[in-house]
């Protein structure tokens, strides 16, 4: 391999405790494959957290009734249960990515420089990853695609690769983009985003840009494991 991983990059041990499906799901996995809180209700909740406590404050202090401190302990209510219900809906569907999602390397392509050193903060990334068996664990070719999608970001898009770039240039968005074989070439590859958690990596950070992912990009899910 032209650019082999580092000593301490254990994909062996990772390889051996996921790669096979349909796994088990370890304590790690479970804790995973626990639903998707949402961030609508996440945010409606602390909004009505808030306003319990700023009407709260002005109502002890006789600026205001208990009107306002009703209406915001409603909005926590609603959050919570928006989340709730959101959670309920998307644990299914990640318990079945992290039970038969193929387990591959991921190429990552953009992140916060502070992954690149030891830490425990957890950071957003997006990453460069292949399902079809010859690629997925394949360094050169996730490298050298890469190189390309690089290339693609900073110029101009041939037809049929706007949507990649759009993609690429757009850091806000986290959902999973196919890419057109005119880019993979013999792979089947995506773009998507991650959450990097550091504690997972023997290092505690990434190493020769690369993370170990359960991908199921038919379910929009992708976990860094």
């Amino acid at each position: 391999m032209a650019n082999p991983l580092p000593r301490s990059f254990a994909l062996a041990e990772t390889r051996r405790r996921y790669e096979a499906t349909p796994r088990t799901l370890d304590d790690d996995l479970q804790r995973m494959a626990r639903g998707d809180r949402g961030c609508l209700g996440d945010a409606i909740a602390g909004a009505g957290a808030l306003g319990i406590f700023v009407f709260g404050v002005l109502g002890y202090l006789g600026f205001t009734g208990m009107a306002p401190t009703a209406v915001a302990a409603a909005l926590l209510i609603a959050g919570f249960v928006l989340s709730s219900a959101a959670q309920v809906k998307s644990a299914p569907l990640r318990h079945r990515a992290l039970t038969a999602g193929p387990l591959v390397l991921g190429r990552v392509l953009r992140t916060d420089r502070a992954l690149y050193e030891p830490g425990e903060t957890p950071y957003p990334a997006l990453v460069l990853f292949a399902v079809d068996e010859p690629h997925r664990f394949d360094a050169d070719y996730l490298r050298e695609l890469a190189g390309k999608l690089e290339s693609l970001q900073s110029g101009s898009a041939q037809p049929g690769h706007e949507a990649v770039q759009a993609r690429l240039r757009d850091p806000e968005r986290a959902d999973i983009v196919e890419l057109p074989a005119t880019l993979s070439g013999p792979g089947h590859a995506f773009v998507g985003t991650i959450s990097v958690d550091p504690r997972r990596l023997p290092a505690r950070k990434i190493e020769a840009d690369v993370v170990p992912v359960i991908v199921a990009p038919g379910l929009g899910f992708v976990e860094h494991v």
